[in-house]
């Protein structure tokens, strides 16, 4: 009677073949499908690993075939291990495949404000995946739409891999010009300089002439050669605004920065003239023939290229279903994703007087690069063709205009402090904080500006300047207003973002000017290709400086938007204003009073306030120059030029709390606390030798417990050893 009934009862349980199948689908869009996009963006890791189709067929193999085998094996196991336990179990690894679909789905929408809800999105994304695959799963067993519905959608087992080979298979595309005539009539040396990160407004005063006083190399350069005080990028990223410059091309479609999608770029015809000797520095793009690479890549056993592989992307998948507020512990993603040399490669030893395709890591070893293409700069038998692409004054923010360094590029936070956002490029709407980064990064202009004499005086003592076409520009700008975006345009910060210097010294060019008309940076292509006399052999947008007709309009492309504005940039005046108003004409090295969230306070004693003898426990995380840590009240050191520390919110009653700076017993600089993301309230001091002076003196840091003319100041005492340099 029981065996009737049960007979009786319909059955809506999956199959075996189609449970399979289903397991393979969820394995495809959890995890194949995130994969395989996250490493189809990273084309320069594609080109400089030099991974070859038995390395990609080895990744489909294990992410088609491997991991869904062996989520049905695990399936398996946890289906008889739930007979024990009255069926309790049984859809584990189905629910754990639904999770990571979900949270894959919600990944690109969740929060990643350093500010805002820390840790929310974190715990409660996984919650809710869980929650849904657990209904989802119960749904599966007992519903026939939902097993349809993974059945059709079943083909994405496939789809996802073919579009992956499509894209591949572009970058293993060679851009080649050796079946093209090209041939230059006039090769003269060109030194073509690009700078990072760079707004063409930061050099000027409140009479839109650059500022001589604060950056007086610029101001040379400028009586040089024919300054275009107008010039504006058209891409606020690198990887589109440099291959704008070498195309001549406006990135209306953002393809990869790589030679076969800009054929005929100004790095390949140089090339394919063979009348000059190349020095590139190129660390971001990839547009350089790799015929003239001055170190050549490591070759690696297949083996080891498809370890190296699958390593990346286990370290990279966590973060492609997890946002990065979530409580876990992320693996450190290898260097080379990022497009940076590897360890290996960097410890090969750079010919400095071998000239070719020379790759350093992009922000790392800044001072050594500068000093390496200085060398570049001397007489040789065929003339010389230099491109320095150098991230500078990008941030991280090191050096003074001074040209010492005050903190180690390596030891960096990964965005600025008082920066929130996923790529850290939004500022808090905090003022003091914003003009505090502001005053670094002039720092860094300064440091510029100094490598700009540099150059014009090798070029001098060389007998090149006359004979040479020297162009210096950026390839995009960026701004400092709180609240806004360091890179990505709106109403506000357009025109600093817009903004590039742009210089152009003609063969032969006697005299500066200053010329005010539309030009972009699509214009620099055909301003050389005239230049030396070349035929352009594809088709561009830009036209030489030279031509009197210009465009209407300036356009600016992210994100497949354009935003097209007059040449006379709307913003201009009061971003320069603005600029004025903080800095002024006071020298470069001086703070601004504003940076300060105290500044009636600089210059007293803190012998005028309460010192509680409770100490607050901070972590240093750089401090240069020093010959001790800062534990006693009576410790001698070496004035550091940058101070940095962390403390703990469970050490502090609220936050942000206000950090005050004394030497030698008086107040020189006070600044409020910013939120760093997972380690706590972060400060940092940046200290000039005009502000500190004296090498050797009394540094004492202090919390302040209130705002009031009688503040009780507490002393900060390190937990750490500060590691000597």
């Amino acid at each position: 009677m029981p065996q009737n009934s049960a007979k009786s009862r319909p059955t809506t349980n999956a199959g075996e073949k189609e449970r399979t199948l289903h397991l393979f689908t969820l394995c495809a869009y959890g995890v194949t499908q995130p994969l395989l996009e996250a490493l189809s963006h990273q084309t320069v890791y594609l080109h400089d690993q030099q991974f070859g189709r038995i390395e990609i067929g080895v990744l489909l193999f294990v992410l088609m075939i491997v991991v869904p085998l062996g989520a049905v094996g695990a399936d398996k196991v946890f289906r008889l291990l739930s007979t024990a336990l009255r069926g309790r179990g049984r859809n584990t690894v189905m629910i754990a495949l639904m999770s990571v679909v979900i949270l894959s789905l919600l990944r690109p929408y969740l929060p990643d404000n350093r500010f805002t809800w820390i840790g929310l999105a974190g715990v409660i994304a996984p919650a809710a995946a869980l929650g849904c695959s657990w209904l989802l799963a119960s749904v599966y067993e007992r519903q026939q739409w939902l097993r349809l519905w993974l059945t059709l959608t079943s083909i994405g087992v496939i789809l996802s891999p073919a579009l992956f080979l499509m894209n591949y298979e572009r970058t293993r595309l060679k851009a080649t010009m050796a079946d093209v005539a090209v041939s230059a009539k006039n090769p003269v040396p060109i030194v073509l300089i690009i700078f990072d990160e760079f707004s063409g407004n930061t050099l000027l005063n409140d009479q839109l002439e650059i500022d001589s006083r604060q950056f007086p190399q610029f101001a040379r350069l400028a009586g040089m050669s024919t300054w275009y005080r107008n010039a504006t990028t058209v891409s606020p990223r690198t990887e589109f605004a440099v291959p704008a410059i070498l195309s001549g091309r406006f990135p209306a479609v953002e393809s990869p920065a790589m030679a076969a999608e800009y054929p005929g770029n100004l790095l390949q015809l140089i090339e394919a003239t063979r009348s000059f000797e190349m020095v590139v520095f190129e660390p971001v793009t990839r547009l350089c023939p790799l015929s003239v690479l001055h170190t050549p890549i490591p070759k690696h056993s297949h083996e080891k290229k498809c370890w190296d592989l699958l390593t990346a992307l286990t370290t990279v998948y966590p973060r492609l279903i997890l946002s990065s507020d979530a409580p876990v512990w992320f693996p450190e993603i290898p260097r080379q994703w990022f497009g940076v040399p590897s360890n290996e490669v960097l410890a090969a030893k750079i010919d400095e007087s071998k000239t070719g395709l020379i790759r350093y890591p992009g922000s790392e070893r800044r001072d050594q690069q500068l000093k390496h293409f200085l060398s570049f700069l001397s007489p040789s038998e065929t003339p010389r063709f230099c491109f320095f692409h150098t991230v500078l004054p990008h941030y991280p923010w090191s050096f003074l205009a001074s040209g010492s360094q005050y903190q180690s590029e390596f030891g960096a936070l990964p965005s600025p402090l008082g920066a929130r956002g996923e790529l850290g490029e939004d500022w808090d709407n905090d003022c003091p904080t914003v003009i505090r980064n502001e005053f670094r990064y002039r720092q860094q202009v300064g440091y510029v500006d100094r490598f700009i004499g540099q150059v014009l005086d090798r070029l001098k003592e060389s007998d090149l300047f006359d004979r040479c076409l020297l162009i210096v520009t950026a390839d995009h700008g960026v701004s400092f207003h709180p609240g806004h975006s360091r890179r990505l345009p709106d109403a506000d910060n357009l025109s600093d973002i817009l903004s590039v210097p742009l210089f152009v010294k003609l063969p032969g060019q006697l005299n500066g000017t200053t010329d005010d008309r539309n030009i972009e940076s699509v214009d620099l292509l055909p301003t050389v290709a005239e230049v030396i006399g070349v035929r352009l052999v594809e088709p561009i947008d830009g036209t030489s400086v030279s031509d009197e007709v210009r465009r209407r309009r300036k356009t600016l492309y992210y994100r497949g938007a354009m935003t097209v504005c007059e040449p006379d940039v709307p913003g201009r005046l009061d971003s320069i204003q603005r600029q004025q108003n903080i800095f002024g004409a006071q020298d470069l090295d001086l703070m601004p009073a504003r940076a300060a969230s105290h500044s009636d306070w600089h210059g007293r004693s803190i012998n005028d306030f309460v010192i509680d003898e409770r100490t607050i426990p901070v972590e240093f995380t750089d401090a240069r120059n020093r010959v001790t840590d800062l534990k006693s009240r009576s410790d001698l050191v070496i004035v550091p030029r940058y101070i940095s520390g962390i403390l703990d919110a469970d050490d502090l009653s609220t936050t942000p709390v206000e950090i005050v700076l004394a030497i030698d017993g008086i107040i020189r600089d006070t600044s409020k606390t910013s939120l760093i993301m997972y380690q706590g309230h972060g400060f940092e001091f940046l200290m000039t030798e005009s502000m500190a002076p004296d090498s050797v003196a009394k540094v004492e840091l202090f919390v302040v417990d209130s705002k009031q003319s009688n503040a009780r100041l507490r002393r900060l005492q390190a937990q750490n050893r500060l590691s000597q340099e």
